[in-house]
């Protein structure tokens, strides 16, 4: 079997995963109290302001990268950048394998910038890792609001330890992987926090739209950010499901309405969806050679 088959089969096995998770999961939450919620709020402003916010997110996550990317010799224009991190969104959601927007970056600044693909391997690994340690250190922030619903004693100690291990496993890998300083390591540091952070206020409006009394935001918060670790793994299409069944598990855990958290990741799912169709605008940019 060829490859370009074995990536579409892949392609093909995530959406039927996706669609069996999204199954499982409305059959677990009333259908009709969705539909309630879809049509009582009134909220349409918020949904745009969560599409600004999660784009702005984005912007941040480019940023980012292009600081890793000049720390092996590339230098690109933030704009440039910016755009050909779209097309790589496109691509990420769109592609067989989750990792076709990668993939591409990394083969166009390989020929254009003829940096070795094993540095561009490396920087794209370490702009994930660090996502995910930033993401984990807001988990640890969240924590103690959430004390009150955990039969766990100590959870603000557990926390604090934990975030501060993190913070320090963050500084030692750029220190020791790219001989980063200290404005550089607080400038990545920073990028990273904005990132996360934007699009944990983008679910927040998400929820606003849905009506969700304010006082539960930190736990539905704290779940989506769990939900951002399940969606990585690249079983469903986009993170589409695996998303969905971890707030519902989660929620029914804390005691909160599950059918809110389940309509807020996908009201996510497709702010990223419509984000990313923003990067074929890009693609024809990067085809060109001379451009």
């Amino acid at each position: 079997m060829s490859e370009p088959v074995k990536k579409w089969l892949k392609l093909a096995l995530q959406i039927i995963v996706s669609v069996l998770l999204i199954a499982f999961v409305f059959r677990k939450i009333d259908i009709s109290q969705v539909k309630q919620l879809l049509i009582s709020s009134q909220g349409l402003p918020w949904l745009f302001i969560a599409l600004l916010l999660f784009n702005a997110s984005k912007i941040a996550s480019a940023f980012r990268l292009n600081i890793y990317q000049r720390q092996i010799g590339i230098h690109l224009s933030e704009e440039r950048n910016l755009k050909l991190y779209y097309a790589g969104m496109f691509l990420n959601m769109f592609l067989p394998g989750g990792i076709g927007g990668d993939g591409y970056k990394i083969l166009v600044l390989h020929r254009r910038e003829g940096t070795p693909i094993k540095k561009l391997l490396g920087i794209t690994l370490l702009d994930r890792v660090s996502g995910l340690l930033i993401l984990l250190l807001l988990l640890c922030l969240l924590m103690p609001l959430l004390a009150y619903r955990f039969p766990f004693s100590h959870v603000e100690v557990i926390a604090a330890t934990c975030g501060f291990g993190i913070c320090v496993g963050f500084v030692l890998m750029h220190r020791w992987l790219l001989h980063m300083v200290g404005p550089q390591i607080l400038a990545v540091f920073g990028y990273g926090l904005a990132v996360q952070t934007l699009q944990l206020v983008c679910v927040a409006f998400l929820l606003l739209y849905l009506q969700v009394p304010a006082i539960d935001y930190p736990a539905y918060l704290a779940v989506f950010l769990l939900s951002s670790v399940a969606a990585v793994l690249p079983l469903s299409f986009g993170g589409l499901g695996a998303r969905e069944v971890t707030f519902l598990y989660c929620m029914n855990f804390l005691r909160l309405d599950s059918t809110h958290g389940v309509v807020a990741s996908s009201g996510f799912f497709l702010i990223t969806l419509a984000s990313s169709l923003v990067g074929i605008v890009f693609l024809n940019h990067f085809s060109k050679k001379n451009n």
